[in-house]
């Protein structure tokens, strides 16, 4: 069973334990336009460890974009696959376009917000590398960052928001789902979820996009909370709060939408996705008799938070560098896969952005 959430290493030692080959990764700065007519509305230049965040961020939404940029092109241009979004949400195709759109502004924003301070922007077009989905709707000549074809996604966010736990306080937490080595999109197309003998494939990968939605955006919604209180400049504050803020909302809505994935058994009759703890039916005595991990308990448990004297709080947790820095959301990412087939330079690369991230401290007058 994987951990809940990677412990903080240097990149050199996760690199040279790792083992990695290949090529891969996404470009970002396709979108970038001068936007310098209005410089003198805000700080003239960036302290060290502020352009250090950005330029991690800037990454960070350049892998976001590539991953839902794959999964928006099947989302509504792949029939089987799209029928089976919406077992679990009827508007799942329309909130994958819209998550997409929300990280093509990021990318784009934080770069230009980087050169409208003489800072360089973040581009990864060198590495992108990685095959496409060959399934209708995908474009299947366009090379990609990441990999979506065989994740081991870590699910223990699940219980996580449901408990009185805290990574940040040493709690770990179990797999509400085991899903290792599995696909997220189709690499080839499917039968319909509702063919009587095959559909249950196409319909596992939906379950597994699903948690995989919320995967990620629990992992950015950690790491924006984790550089607020890094940031020196007030704007470069407001930045990483606001869009961090969306990541929440992104996450809040997937969460919402994978516990409606439904029990799956193959054609064999083996059980091959389990049936998750629905909440009960409403009903008239006016008592909620929800469980703590029902899937209807979407809204954050308190939790440990700052001191355990203190009472425990609604939180965003883990929000430590240690365990929801830079360093430690993309050793979680590599070790789910997404960026299979890679190259050292990649890993090379996104880790120092990532180490200088972490290290970034506020500066004070």
């Amino acid at each position: 069973m994987q951990k809940e959430t990677p412990k903080f290493m240097a990149r050199r030692s996760f690199m040279k334990g790792l083992g990695l080959g290949g090529v891969a990764l996404i470009p970002a700065s396709s979108l970038l336009a001068d936007q310098g007519n209005d410089h003198g509305k805000h700080d003239s230049k960036l302290s060290r460890g502020d352009a250090a965040i950005l330029r991690l961020l800037a990454a960070a939404e350049i892998l976001e974009t590539d991953l839902w940029q794959q999964y928006t092109e099947l989302a509504l241009g792949n029939p089987a696959y799209q029928l089976a979004l919406e077992v679990l949400d009827g508007d799942m195709p329309t909130y994958v376009n819209q998550n997409t759109r929300d990280e093509f502004s990021h990318q784009s924003f934080i770069n230009a917000y980087l050169m409208s301070k003489g800072q360089k922007p973040i581009n990864l077009d060198q590495f992108r590398t990685l095959p496409s989905s060959q399934a209708t709707g995908s474009n299947k000549t366009a090379k990609r960052l990441t990999n979506l074809m065989d994740l081991t996604v870590d699910t223990s966010w699940y219980l996580r928001y449901r408990s009185p736990g805290n990574p940040d306080f040493g709690d770990t937490f179990a797999q509400i789902v085991t899903l290792q080595n599995v696909p997220a999109i189709p690499n080839h197309d499917l039968p319909l979820p509702t063919d009587p003998t095959f559909g249950f494939e196409i319909q596992l990968i939906a379950n597994t996009a699903g948690f995989h939605f919320a995967t990620i955006e629990q992992g950015g919604s950690s790491l924006y909370q984790s550089f607020l209180p890094k940031a020196t400049s007030l704007e470069v504050l407001k930045i990483v709060g606001a869009i961090g803020g969306t990541e929440i909302q992104h996450f809040q809505t997937w969460q919402d939408k994978a516990g409606n994935a439904p029990q799956l058994f193959d054609n064999h009759g083996n059980e091959v996705f389990p049936q998750l703890p629905h909440g009960p039916d409403p009903v008239p005595d006016g008592i909620d008799h929800a469980e703590p991990i029902d899937t209807n308990q979407i809204m954050p448990a308190p939790c440990k938070f700052i001191s355990t004297s203190l009472p425990l709080c609604s939180v965003i947790r883990p929000i430590s560098t240690q365990q929801a820095g830079a360093v430690a959301a993309f050793t979680g990412f590599t070790q789910s896969g997404l960026f299979s087939g890679q190259s050292k330079k990649f890993f090379d690369f996104v880790f120092d952005l990532a180490e200088e991230a972490d290290e970034a401290r506020r500066e004070c007058d």
